[in-house]
């Protein structure tokens, strides 16, 4: 297992998670920073794989840094349910869990209510573990390296 990889993904993953949690935005740009911020996943699984080597390993390697910079999403996602974070890019998801959940029975959201934060948390960050799977599967790894001759 090449840590090195793992936390080079890891980290981006996480860079991610945090940004988006911290920083105000305007409400025209919460949408499409919410839909680049669960694309990040695909981000920190390319790292992640460009450094491991046959593309077994690039999948084991994205999955686990997807699984930690996952795991910082979920707690940036349940951090901006709380009452008085600002309204960045994860405003959106409060934004569909509030108005969005016409699915549940009613009183279903009150009785469940930090559950349903929970829940939405985990979804998003398990989100990162699947795209950094995919995406260090297709990244190209060790085996596509060309070597170079020198006269």
């Amino acid at each position: 297992m090449n840590w090195r990889a793992v936390f080079v993904g890891a980290t981006a993953d996480a860079g991610f998670a945090c940004f988006a949690a911290a920083v105000a935005l305007p409400e025209a740009a919460r949408w499409p920073a919410f839909a680049g911020v669960l694309a990040g996943g695909l981000v920190g699984g390319y790292l992640a794989g460009r450094r491991a080597g046959s593309w077994r390993d690039r999948v084991r390697h994205g999955a686990l840094a997807g699984l930690l910079g996952g795991g910082a999403l979920a707690v940036a996602v349940w951090w901006s349910l709380q009452p008085g974070t600002p309204d960045g890019a994860l405003w959106s998801a409060n934004y569909l869990l509030a108005t969005g959940a016409r699915w549940l029975p009613p009183g279903a959201a009150a009785r469940y209510d930090a559950l349903l934060g929970v829940a939405t948390a985990l979804a998003c960050g398990t989100v990162y573990v699947v795209e950094g799977a995919l995406a260090a599967g297709a990244a190209p790894g060790g085996e596509s390296e060309i070597p170079l001759a020198r006269d």
